[in-house]
C-alpha cells in the first residue's frame, strides 16, 4: 500500500532494470518507481515501532529518539503518523504487535527484537504485504530485512582484553549478562568468553543477569557478593548496568574493583569523581532509535539504502573523559540521529 506523497515526486513505471536515479521501490499495488532528488517528501507514509522490553533507561530514551524523530518529521509533512508498541521482554508480546501493524497497514516497521529468530515468521508476513522492516540494535536474521547493528563481539572483547591488560592477565572476573535472549547479549558474552580464552589466569567466577538494568544488576550482584573471593574486575553488558555493579559493592562494603562502564551519566559522572580510577567506559546509542525511524523513511521515499548498516560505539578513556563531564541524569552518550546524520554517517557510510 503505497501512499500518496507529494508533488515533487515523480511516479512512473518502470523496468526492473531501471538505474538507482529513478529510485525504483516496491510498493503494497505494485511496481512503482519514485524518484529521489536527495530530499524526503511529503507524504501520507505511516510508520511502527516494535520494541520488545521498555524496562530500562536505554530502551527508554531510544523510544523517545524514536517519538522526537517522527514528531519532527510529522510536523515537516513527511509522513501522516506514527506508532509506538512496548512489549514485556517475550517473543509473544512481540509478535503480537508485529501482527497489529500488519493489520493496521503501516507502511515501515522499525524492530528492536526479543530474539533473532523467532520472530521470522511473523516479519515474513509483513514483507509479503509490501512492508518495509528494519531492524535495529538487537537485530533479525531474515531476508529482506534492512538491519542497522553493533560490533556486540567486538564491544565483549575490547571489554575483556581491557581488563587482562590492566590486571596482567590475571584475576577474578564478574560478568553480568544483558536482556535475556536478545542478540546483544548473545554478542557481547560470544566476544567475552572468545577473549578471555587467551588468558588462562583470568578466571569468571560469577555470572549474573542484570537485564542492561541498574536496579537489576546491583539487586543480582548482592545475592552473590558474599560468596564470592575478591574480585578484581566486572566485565558488564555495557548498556545502563555499570552504576548498578558500582552500587552493589559499595552497599557490600568491599573495595571497588575495575567496572567497564556504559556510557550512562550516572556511571560516568561517578568515575569524573573517582581519583586515579581507570577503566574503560563504551556501549550502544539509545539515540539509534532515531535513526532507524529516518533510515525507514529514506526507504519509503526510494533512496537506494544498503541492506545492512554497522552503528559506531563511542568509547571513553581517562583520555577523553573530561569530555563528556556534566551529562544530564537519565542520559547515555549518543549522537544525535539527525535525518543528515543518518544519511550520510550511516547509509551512505555503509556504501
Amino acid at each position: 500500500m503505497m501512499k500518496k506523497v507529494g508533488v515533487l515526486v515523480l511516479v512512473m513505471c518502470i523496468a526492473l532494470g531501471s538505474a538507482f536515479a529513478n529510485g525504483e521501490q516496491e510498493s503494497k499495488e505494485g511496481k512503482l518507481a519514485v524518484t529521489y532528488n536527495g530530499e524526503l517528501q511529503n507524504g501520507e507514509y505511516v510508520i511502527g515501532l516494535s520494541n520488545s522490553y521498555f524496562g530500562n533507561t536505554w530502551r527508554k530514551q531510544m523510544v523517545e529518539a524514536f517519538s522526537k524523530a517522527a514528531e519532527e518529521a510529522k510536523s515537516a509533512g513527511y509522513i501522516s503518523r506514527y506508532e509506538i508498541q512496548n512489549g514485556d521482554g517475550t517473543v509473544n508480546s512481540q509478535i503480537a504487535q508485529i501482527n497489529s501493524f500488519i493489520l493496521s497497514g503501516v507502511d515501515a516497521i522499525a524492530i528492536c527484537a526479543a530474539s533473532p529468530t523467532a520472530l521470522n515468521s511473523t516479519i515474513q508476513k509483513a514483507l509479503d504485504k509490501g512492508i518495509k522492516v528494519v531492524a535495529f540494535d538487537s537485530i533479525v536474521n531474515l531476508k529482506g530485512v534492512y538491519t542497522m547493528d553493533y560490533p556486540w563481539e567486538q564491544i565483549g572483547m575490547d571489554s575483556t582484553d581491557f581488563v587482562a591488560q590492566q590486571l596482567n592477565g590475571k584475576g577474578n572476573v564478574v560478568v553480568v549478562r544483558g536482556v535475556s535472549g536478545a542478540a546483544p547479549d548473545k554478542g557481547i558474552y560470544a566476544g567475552i568468553k572468545q577473549a578471555i580464552q587467551k588468558y588462562p589466569d583470568l578466571k569468571i567466577v560469577q555470572e549474573v543477569i542484570g537485564e542492561a538494568s541498574a536496579t537489576k544488576t546491583q539487586e543480582e550482584l548482592i545475592k552473590v557478593l558474599p560468596s564470592l573471593p575478591e574480585i578484581n574486575a566486572v566485565i558488564t553488558h555495557c548498556g545502563g548496568d555499570a552504576i548498578g555493579a558500582v552500587n552493589a559493592f559499595e552497599q557490600s562494603g568491599r573495595a571497588i574493583p575495575i567496572i567497564i562502564g556504559d556510557n550512562t551519566a550516572e556511571y560516568i559522572n561517578w568515575w569524573e569523581n573517582q581519583k586515579g580510577y581507570t577503566t574503560l567506559s563504551q556501549g550502544s546509542t539509545p539515540g539509534c532509535g532515531g535513526a532507524a525511524f529516518w533510515t525507514s523513511l529514506y526507504i519509503l521515499n526510494g533512496f537506494d539504502v544498503p541492506q545492512s548498516m554497522m552503528l559506531g560505539v563511542p568509547h571513553v578513556t581517562v583520555d577523553n573523559l573530561s569530555d563528556y563531564s556534566g551529562m544530564k541524569a537519565g542520559t547515555f552518550i549518543s549522537p544525535n540521529f539527525s535525518k543528515e546524520y543518518v544519511l550520510k554517517e550511516i547509509i551512505e557510510a555503509a556504501k
